[in-house]
Order: C-alpha cells, then sequence, then structure tokens
C-alpha cells in the first residue's frame, strides 16, 4: 500500500508540473501572439495605402519594423505615408533609413529631394575638400555589402595572382601574375578605402533627424546655456557627441551645438 501511495503521489505531482509548463506556455503564447506572415502584413500595409488609409499602414508598417522585419522597401513605404499625412519629420526619417540601405535607390533620392522642399530649414552646406567629397560621393554609390563583397573578390583575385607568380613556371605567367599582382594591390587598397568610408557613413557616423516642430540650439549641454540658432522638424543634423540625455550636433552650414535627446532621432 505505501510503494502504491508513493507511486500516487509522485503521478500527481507530474500531472501538475505538467499543467504548470502549459499554462506558462498559454501565458507566453498569449502574450506574445505568433506573429503573421510578415510578408501577408506587408501586403496589408500596402492595401492601407492604397485605400488612402494612411493611419492603419503606417502601424502595420511600424508593426514590422518592431519585430525586426524592416526593409528598404517597408521604410520606404512608410515615409510615404509620413508625408502623406504631413509629418514631414517621420517621412524624411524613414526615407533616410531606407537610403542606408539601398543608398543609390532613384524612387527613395527622389522622395527625399520632394519631402526636403517641405522642410522649413534650408542651408547651404560647407564645402567639403574635393577628395573628401569625391570619396563620400564614390562610397555611396553602393551599399556597405555590396563595397564588402567587392572588398572580398579583390583579395581573392589578389592571391591568386601572386599564387601564379610563385607556383607557375612559365616565365611570361610569372610576370602575368606578378603585374597583375602589383595592380591588384592598388585596386583592393582603394575598394579598402571605400568600404571602409561606406562603413563609416552607415554605422559610425550618426546622423539624426530633427523631430520637434522647432527648437533652440544650446551652446552648452544645459537647459541654462544661451541659444545659439533654432532648427525645425526634418532639418537633418550630425550627431557628433552625447552627454546624459544631450547631443552635440552639427547642422549642414557648420554650426554646431546642443539639444536634447527626445528632440532628433537618429537615422
Amino acid at each position: 500500500m505505501q510503494i502504491l501511495k508513493i507511486h500516487n503521489l509522485n503521478s500527481i505531482l507530474s500531472f501538475q508540473w505538467i499543467k504548470l509548463i502549459l499554462c506558462a506556455l498559454l501565458l507566453i503564447t498569449l502574450q506574445n501572439p505568433v506573429n503573421a506572415d510578415p510578408v501577408s502584413d506587408y501586403k496589408k500595409g500596402n492595401e492601407f495605402y492604397q485605400k488612402q488609409d494612411y493611419e492603419n499602414a503606417i502601424k502595420i508598417y511600424e508593426g514590422l519594423i518592431k519585430n525586426g522585419d524592416a526593409s528598404a522597401e517597408v521604410y520606404y513605404n512608410l515615409g510615404n505615408c509620413y508625408f502623406k499625412t504631413d509629418n514631414i519629420a517621420h517621412a524624411m526619417l524613414n526615407y533616410e533609413r531606407a537610403r542606408k540601405i539601398l543608398p543609390d535607390d532613384d524612387d527613395i533620392n527622389f522622395n527625399i529631394k520632394i519631402a526636403s522642399l517641405k522642410v522649413v530649414d534650408k542651408m547651404d552646406a560647407v564645402p567639403e575638400i574635393f577628395y573628401k567629397r569625391w570619396l563620400k560621393a564614390i562610397a555611396s554609390e553602393f551599399a556597405t555589402d555590396s563595397w564588402s563583397t567587392f572588398l572580398i573578390v579583390c583579395t581573392w583575385l589578389l592571391f591568386l595572382f601572386f599564387a601564379i607568380y610563385v607556383v607557375s613556371p612559365s616565365a611570361s605567367m610569372k610576370k602575368f601574375g606578378f603585374v597583375s599582382g602589383i595592380a591588384f594591390i592598388l585596386v583592393t587598397a582603394f575598394v579598402f578605402v571605400f568600404t571602409e568610408k561606406s562603413h563609416s557613413m552607415n554605422f559610425v557616423d550618426q546622423q539624426a533627424i530633427i523631430t520637434s516642430a522647432s527648437v533652440y540650439v544650446k551652446n552648452s549641454p544645459d537647459e541654462k546655456g544661451s541659444d545659439q540658432f533654432i532648427i525645425h522638424e526634418g532639418t537633418k543634423v550630425d550627431v557628433l557627441d552625447a552627454l546624459g540625455d544631450w547631443k552635440k550636433i552639427r547642422i549642414a552650414n557648420g554650426s554646431i551645438g546642443w539639444l536634447k535627446l527626445n528632440e532628433i532621432e537618429v537615422i
């Protein structure tokens, strides 16, 4: 009898554990419902957009981004929705995020130009030294992943040509391998510079969009700091530094100052 009672008690405890596990899984499922197919959600967002139901389209696209399903197309369409609702700051923000993924996309770049016409602040950029301008222009021609692929290909070709130089018994092939190897040292070096610049522009150098209607930029990270100048929503700035709830920024004309973190969104 004693053995039977112990066996029954273990069975009851096991059953209780199973119930607890099932309840926990049910709670997790209720709190984190299985997300619908992102492709279906994307199509649903597009349907809302075509019906001019921009608010619901925004909810769908923002949900995709929140769930980690962001893409250039999602950012681009979200920017269009915000543009249609006259939210220029978030239109610019999402267009710029789309451009970080597809820097050479004509539609994205065109819409950025159109949205920029509605930005209040119009300022002339400080001219850069010519070689920095060329470097940035060339690095912007392709996405960072593309530059990385070019660099890998060039590196392998470099090794191949030097292998030909070392291994080939033919004098003409050795000469070909040597000359090609020297040439590809230069090519690989240039591609490395462009890859590094592209990576820096997209992942290291921070830029942000002003999301407040207007904001006074101060000369120090303090509410008591003197007002330097005023900028408006939609303006793109370079983020230079951070201190607590403050960001040090630079605008296109070279002016520098501090503003609150909640007044901008990083691209």
